[in-house]
């Protein structure tokens, strides 16, 4: 059977964006989670042009998972020195953790550049070049995608933060996250990628701010996975614990065993589903780890699953 197939037809980016800053760079903003979903990170609360001394960067945001700074810095031509050093000042001034340099083309020295920052930096900042191009099919509406050229090499990282004087307990929770992130990821779960760290805990964004959905290891040999909720505001915090409260007989009866946690006493509330280790993370055997990593992900594709429609359903006041 003969099937009509469309052709692909490469744009010129400057007969779609005439101007970067104008056109271009808001374009993004609006559209960040294009770039989001290309580069694995849940980047929010994007905005433009953030003055770092007397320089401006082009979008400056936040990794929703981590609350971390995140730095855009755009360019429709290729890479030039200008912009890579713009980038390093950009990150140092903002304390920046994820670096992104957009651009037509990336020349080969500035490729080379941006993994030699990746390998050698000691402040645990990724950066990204990531390669943006227009296309359309059948000469109809154009659209933008992008290509990562460089990114992070994680598995370095790791053994980076692993040497770097850690204490028995957080290399332990590394490794730990380091084996459920990668075991995940090779299920194919459609789940934004995370960057395994020597905390003792580790989550996604929860479909609101300041609400995440969260793994984690507790006092008492205990580990969880937690709608944990903190906006920094304490009023908002326990309104949202109490809205979720109203549809508990709902919610429980789809993950039963749940610790409804309002903590009047803290700024914080969490919804945990808790897990009785036999013995701390730090005396775990192989065995104990593969069960524990299968429960996580179980238990996480349960709770995003669940929990997500009913925290975006939230009211905004």
């Amino acid at each position: 059977m003969k099937k009509n197939l469309g052709k692909i037809k490469k744009l010129d980016l400057r007969s779609i964006f005439v101007d970067e800053a104008g056109e271009f760079t808001p374009w993004l903003v609006d559209n960040i989670s294009i770039l989001s979903e290309k580069i694995g990170i849940d980047i929010t609360n994007a905005k433009r042009e953030n003055d770092v001394g007397d320089f401006s960067v082009d979008i400056i945001a936040e990794d929703e998972n981590t609350g971390e700074k995140i730095i855009i810095e755009n360019q429709l031509e290729p890479t030039n020195h200008e912009h890579l050093g713009k980038l390093i000042t950009y990150a140092s001034g903002i304390g920046a953790k994820v670096v992104i340099w957009i651009a037509k083309q990336f020349r080969e020295e500035h490729q080379q550049a941006l993994e030699w920052l990746n390998e050698n930096n000691t402040e645990n900042v990724s950066f990204f070049g990531i390669k943006v191009f227009a296309l359309s099919i059948d000469d109809g509406h154009p659209a933008v995608d992008f290509e990562v050229i460089v990114e992070p090499n994680e598995w370095q990282r790791e053994i980076k933060i692993k040497s770097n004087k850690l204490d028995e307990c957080h290399v332990r929770y590394l490794e730990f996250f380091s084996r459920l992130v990668n075991t995940y990821s090779e299920k194919g779960l459609p789940w934004r990628r995370l960057k395994a760290r020597p905390d003792a805990w580790i989550g996604f964004g929860g479909g609101r701010s300041g609400v995440t959905i969260n793994w984690a290891f507790r006092g008492s040999n205990r580990f969880d996975i937690e709608v944990y909720i903190d906006t920094g505001d304490k009023d908002e915090v326990k309104m949202i614990f109490d809205e979720l409260s109203k549809q508990r007989s709902e919610i429980d009866k789809k993950i039963p065993g749940l610790s409804w946690e309002r903590l009047d006493d803290k700024r914080a509330s969490r919804i945990a589903l808790y897990n009785q280790l036999s013995t701390s993370i730090k005396n775990l055997d192989e065995k104990e780890f593969l069960v524990l990593i299968d429960w996580a992900i179980e238990k996480m594709n349960l709770f995003k699953e669940v929990f997500t429609p009913y925290v975006k359903n939230l009211p905004n006041d």
